[in-house]
């Protein structure tokens, strides 16, 4: 029960910061929101991907990279086109 709290209050810090993730991390979003909606879930991998998501984010913010307007990764670029 303790990673299930862990990993929803993650998603919660990840919802705050909603406008800075990239596709891939929306999709992993969505996935995890729909695995924690159930309060039978805790991975503690889920909450290391979500601490990661975060930091990715603090890192495009320091170097200004809007994630609106940044270049698609490869594999980005399949998926969201």
């Amino acid at each position: 029960m303790a990673r299930h709290l862990r990993v929803t209050a993650l998603l919660d810090e990840v919802a705050a910061v909603d406008d800075r993730l990239i596709a891939n991390e929306r999709e992993m979003i969505a996935h995890l929101r729909e695995k924690y909606a159930d309060p039978g879930h805790g991975d503690g991998d889920d909450a290391a991907v979500l601490e990661i998501i975060l930091r990715n984010v603090e890192i495009r913010r320091g170097f200004e990279i809007d994630p609106k307007t940044h270049t698609p990764l490869a594999f980005e670029a399949k998926t969201t086109s």
